[in-house]
């Protein structure tokens, strides 16, 4: 009785669950076939010769063509499903994606571990737009914790969020929204026009998820003492709310971030934030245990919210 009356709740906790244990193939994994879809899309439409308000119009709806068939697939599911609990599990675990990132981000620190610089800078480059090729060991130490924090913060956090606020369409339009800016990422000159709209509509959706994981965070420092470090560095970033986030990561690990990094041979050169002391190898390792003890953390206060109305009844007869 207990399960059937929080049926969505276990089954969102299911997923998020094997979500940690388990992924699919890349070549089975839904998110790795939307993230093609995206970028022959890209190569039909993003041409030199087209302006750019056709662009513009076009990756809004090609991205509507994507979605709203799902919208209506899982809809029709839903009605002649016989457990609909059983859709809400296999969409959230298809949506989040922490195993695989989380695999790879454990091979680099290995291999951090161990000094092979070559082989995290590769596996690195997987995961990142910037290029790895010319980072020092110190900014490969950078670039993995930085990747990481953004990586799982937009890719399972986010997916958390949205879900318990609207439900397995809004994960569902965030997720594809974010894998869309993702493949047309605004960072690269060529897709300035085309990942506009997707990026600014990701962006928006990011800030309150960034703002709640960084004081998540900030539960391993002292949160009162850094509140307003955190903030001043934040808006100094280019995009205030990722800026916070990372400020916030560094300095509960004692780690700076940000600095000078590399598009497609175009030199950019982003503020430092976070803690004024560079980052080792061990601080990867660091990071990684962190990051999986807020997942953990919001696990735990997610079902508590769910089950305090009942801890209270029953502590109240």
């Amino acid at each position: 009785m207990l399960i059937e009356q929080h049926a969505a709740f276990f089954s969102f906790l299911t997923a998020a669950l094997c979500s940690f244990c388990f992924s699919l193939p890349k070549d089975l994994n839904p998110l790795s076939a939307f993230a093609l879809i995206f970028q022959r899309i890209a190569l039909k439409v993003n041409l030199p010769e087209r302006s750019d308000g056709y662009k513009r119009l076009a990756s809004m709806l090609a991205f509507s063509l994507i979605f709203l068939p799902i919208v209506l697939i899982i809809s029709q599911l839903y009605v002649v499903a016989f457990k609909p609990f059983i859709i809400d599990l296999v969409a959230i675990y298809l949506l989040l994606s922490w195993h695989e990132k989380m695999h790879v981000y454990k091979q680099i620190d290995n291999d951090l571990q161990y000094e092979s610089l070559a082989t995290a800078k590769l596996l690195l480059d997987k995961l990142t737009l910037r290029e790895t090729k010319p980072l020092s060991q110190l900014g490969t130490h950078k670039a993995a914790i930085e990747s990481l924090v953004l990586q799982l913060t937009n890719g399972w956090f986010a997916v958390v969020f949205w879900y318990l606020a609207t439900g397995i369409y809004g994960a569902l339009f965030y997720q594809l929204m974010h894998i869309c800016a993702q493949q047309w990422n605004c960072k690269l000159p060529k897709y300035n026009a085309l990942g506009k709209l997707p990026s600014l509509i990701t962006s928006l959706l990011q800030i309150p998820v960034h703002i709640i994981v960084s004081f998540t965070f900030a539960l391993y420092d002292k949160p009162i003492k850094n509140l307003f470090k955190k903030f001043r560095q934040g808006a100094d970033w280019h995009h205030f709310s990722s800026g916070l986030l990372l400020s916030s990561f560094g300095l509960s690990t004692e780690t700076q971030l940000g600095g000078v990094r590399l598009y497609e041979e175009q030199k950019v050169t982003y503020a430092n934030i976070g803690f004024d002391q560079q980052p080792s190898a061990q601080k990867v390792s660091l990071a990684i245990q962190r990051i999986s003890l807020s997942a953990w953390f919001w696990l735990v206060c997610i079902s508590g919210y769910e089950f305090f109305p009942l801890i209270l009844e029953h502590f109240s007869q």
